[in-house]
């Protein structure tokens, strides 16, 4: 007989945040993020990814981050929000400008909705950047589903955190 799944209450940084307190509408904040070489250089081994306009020279006069580098800005101020942990379950993205290294951007993201279905509880967010001079980098929408156990199982006992630290990659 196999124990019943339960959902983690807390982790190393406190309780985990409830589905009811999660509110659509709220802005995460913003946070300025520099992509560097070294960045570049792990994304591109992580995804075993050595483009050319990634490893050495591209159109737009330079070297270019690969695109899907972004993903971790706007979960960081969805983690600085709200203490979650979920399953990535959907990722749309729109690319655009170039990432370029040493040049600064405003990574700034909104909790854009929540819903359930299937028993399972789902937050959505959107993020965008800007670089210096205001224009539109990329913008991203992304669903999470929370834990991925069914919403009335029992909370009980701690998991690991929700990546927060993950920001020195």
């Amino acid at each position: 007989m196999s124990e019943a799944r339960k959902r983690v209450a807390a982790d190393a940084r406190g309780r985990r945040a409830q589905f009811d307190e999660i509110e659509v509408g709220r802005v995460l904040g913003e946070m300025e993020w520099t992509v560097t070489e070294a960045m570049i250089d792990t994304q591109c081994a992580l995804d075993a990814d050595y483009a050319l306009w990634y490893s050495v020279d591209s159109p737009w006069g330079g070297r270019v981050a690969p695109p899907q580098i972004s993903y971790r800005p706007p979960r960081w101020l969805l983690s600085r929000a709200y203490n979650v942990r979920g399953l990535f379950y959907r990722w749309e993205m729109e690319n655009i400008r170039p990432i370029r290294p040493g040049v600064p951007l405003r990574v700034t993201a909104t909790v854009a909705d929540k819903y359930v279905r299937n028993d399972r509880e789902f937050i959505v967010f959107e993020a965008s950047a800007t670089d210096p001079d205001g224009a539109l980098v990329f913008r991203t929408r992304r669903t999470h589903v929370l834990d991925f156990v069914d919403r009335n199982a029992e909370r009980a006992g701690e998991g690991i955190d929700s990546g927060i630290k993950a920001e020195r990659i």
